[in-house]
């Protein structure tokens, strides 16, 4: 009671923009570098440095400046790479910035139109009619269908950036340790707000099955995790998959934790056909130029994933026969 107790919290954005300012005007007063960078780049470039400590943002700038001289638009992505190695090198969070997320998704119609309503949430409309943001979405069902690649997608269709939690990396062995672990994820994750927080597989790493034999703490950890899941203030999104939902305790599936429920079944027709297109152009081949009705028919039951590893597998069959890759390869 004779301590006051101050907690520290991650740097916000007008503490960012201080530093990035001031390191900029330290950097051209003593080593000369230029900075060629408008209103608009200056805002980009604030917020490529959320998530990150005063610290290790100065060093990141100044890092970048340092290698030419110059800090242009251009470089915004290397301080990007940048905080993505510190996040890294953390432990807890992988970043995926949004410049760097090239995927497509094929099928999952009542997904993007969910998407496309949804976005709206982070609207100043949405503000003023007292809305929060959407939550989060999860996502059940058949593994090897795009439950993973969705979520990289829906950072790349709403522009945010994607950072996953992997839960195994939360526990320690020490006690008291994987609580705070868990909080400071969080802590940073709403840092970078907004932002879309990932986490495969949700159901092996926040599910209380260790009972009394781990001492409570996967207990404690659902607990921690549901809390913040309810009482989340800041824009962070989160996107959970899982391959089995029976395994889910009743908590995670009712409404308020989030927004909606998505089963993820094998592809339809229509679908394979789509997948098909897309995995043939990513790998520079024509979709035009193959039967893909006669691809559809043969790959009954696959899932999405099976249709790539089968676009893969012809490829190098086609390259060790030294001949295109068509429909019977």
């Amino acid at each position: 009671h004779q301590v006051v107790h101050y907690q520290l919290s991650l740097p916000g954005e007008q503490e960012h923009r201080a530093v990035a300012i001031t390191v900029l005007r330290s950097l051209r007063q003593r080593r000369g570098a230029r900075v060629e960078l408008t209103r608009p780049d200056l805002d980009d470039l604030v917020r490529s440095l959320s998530g990150m400590t005063v610290n290790q943002a100065r060093q990141a700038i100044a890092r970048t400046v340092l290698e030419d001289g110059t800090l242009c638009a251009a470089d915004i992505q290397r301080i990007a790479e940048e905080k993505a190695r510190t996040l890294g090198d953390d432990g807890l969070l992988e970043y995926f910035p949004a410049e760097d997320n090239p995927f497509e998704l094929g099928g999952f119609a009542r997904l993007k139109q969910w998407l496309a309503r949804a976005r709206v949430g982070f609207s100043k409309q949405a503000a003023e009619l007292n809305l929060t943001p959407p939550r989060g979405i999860l996502m059940v069902g058949v593994q090897g269908c795009g439950k993973s690649l969705a979520a990289k997608c829906i950072a790349r269709q709403w522009g945010l950036p994607l950072v996953k939690l992997d839960a195994g990396r939360l526990y320690d062995k020490y006690v008291g340790e994987s609580e705070k672990n868990l909080r400071r994820a969080i802590e940073v994750a709403e840092s970078m707000a907004p932002v879309v927080l990932w986490i495969d597989e949700i159901e092996k790493g926040f599910t209380p099955t260790g009972g009394d034999q781990d001492g409570g703490l996967s207990k404690r950890i659902f607990a921690t995790f549901l809390t913040w899941m309810q009482e989340k203030k800041k824009e962070v999104f989160l996107v959970a998959t899982a391959n089995d939902v029976f395994s889910l305790p009743p908590e995670f599936l009712r409404k308020g934790r989030f927004d909606e429920i998505f089963f993820v079944d094998l592809p339809d027709p229509q679908e394979r056909a789509t997948i098909f297109g897309i995995h043939l152009s990513h790998r520079k081949q024509e979709p035009s130029t193959f039967d893909l009705d006669q691809l559809v028919a043969q790959s009954e039951g696959f899932s999405g994933a099976e249709i790539e590893q089968a676009v893969i597998a012809g490829l190098y069959r086609s390259l060790h026969e030294k001949r295109p890759l068509d429909t019977k390869l």
